[in-house]
Parts: C-alpha cells; sequence; structure tokens
C-alpha cells in the first residue's frame, strides 16, 4: 500500500475495512503518535486492561498498567527520547475472533538504529476496539 494510501486509512479507519487493514491503519497511527512523541497515543493500540501480556527478553508481564509503566521508564514521553518508530508487516492472519499479527519494527534516534526487531501481536476486540492483546518482541 503506497504511504500516501496508508496514511488516509490511518488518519479515516472506516469500519467497512477488514480486519487486517484496521491494524495496519492502528499501526500508522501509533507510529505517527510515538514519532510525535506522544506516548499517551501510542499506546492506544493496546487493550487497556488487566488481560494483556506482553513477552520481551525481560520476560513476561500482564496488565496494561504495567506495560505502560515499563514503556514510560524506558522512553520518557520526550520525542528525542522515543526516537522515530517504523513499522513493516510481514504476516497478517486471521484466527477466528482475533488476528495474528507478525511485524518487523525499529526505533532510531539522530539517524542510528537504537532497537528493533520482529513482533508477534494477537489483536483482538478490546472496549469497543480491536487492540493489541499479546505481543512477543524480540
Amino acid at each position: 500500500m503506497p504511504y500516501g494510501v496508508l496514511i488516509a486509512v490511518a488518519l479515516s479507519s472506516p469500519a467497512g475495512l477488514k480486519s487486517s487493514e484496521r491494524i495496519v491503519a492502528a499501526l500508522t497511527r501509533q507510529a505517527l503518535a510515538w514519532n510525535r512523541g506522544d506516548l499517551n497515543a501510542a499506546l492506544e493500540s493496546y487493550c487497556p486492561d488487566s488481560s494483556i501480556v506482553w513477552v520481551n527478553r525481560s520476560g513476561l508481564s500482564r496488565g496494561f498498567q504495567t506495560f505502560a509503566k515499563s514503556m514510560r521508564d524506558e522512553f520518557g514521553d520526550k520525542p528525542a527520547q522515543m526516537g522515530v518508530l517504523n513499522y513493516e508487516v510481514l504476516e497478517s492472519r486471521e484466527l477466528g475472533r482475533s488476528t495474528l499479527v507478525v511485524v518487523r519494527w525499529s526505533i532510531t534516534r539522530e539517524s542510528k538504529r537504537i532497537m528493533g526487531g520482529v513482533s508477534t501481536q494477537v489483536w483482538a476486540k478490546c472496549q469497543g476496539a480491536t487492540r493489541v492483546v499479546f505481543e512477543h518482541a524480540s
């Protein structure tokens, strides 16, 4: 999907889109929020309740508050500290009421990659929106 079309989809995100298109739109909104230093808006892609599971090199954590605190502790809420987030969707599969999405991601600061890898996400309905309910980032 061309970048300009992706931005238009992200900003409009009509309900008639397929689940995978809504997820790409949500990822784009998340990256735009992150890149302007708005961590709270970037976190809107995640299910804001205790059922969310986050797995990374440190282990497994449960609950949105724990996840959000770790993000705030690591990245502050300052654009210079957060850097620039980019995503590339590698795979997307419908799994009944949820969607499995595999993305390649990176965060750069001053044109240098500071972190990145591959993330496997499960997206499902949560509080009226399709959001990440499980993520393993490596």
